[in-house]
């Protein structure tokens, strides 16, 4: 699109980007652990 010389509007490129970091550790997370089977999930 930059090529055509339009770009997507901010908001697009904002969740893009939100996009792209989820699900990466390294940008954060929680442990959960159930009480009852004590198994452990990283979300």
């Amino acid at each position: 699109m930059a090529e055509q010389g339009k770009e997507l509007p901010g908001y697009v490129q904002r969740e893009f980007e939100e996009f792209l970091q989820c699900g990466r550790l390294e940008h954060g997370f929680l442990r959960v652990r159930c009480e009852s089977c004590h198994a452990e999930h990283l979300v």
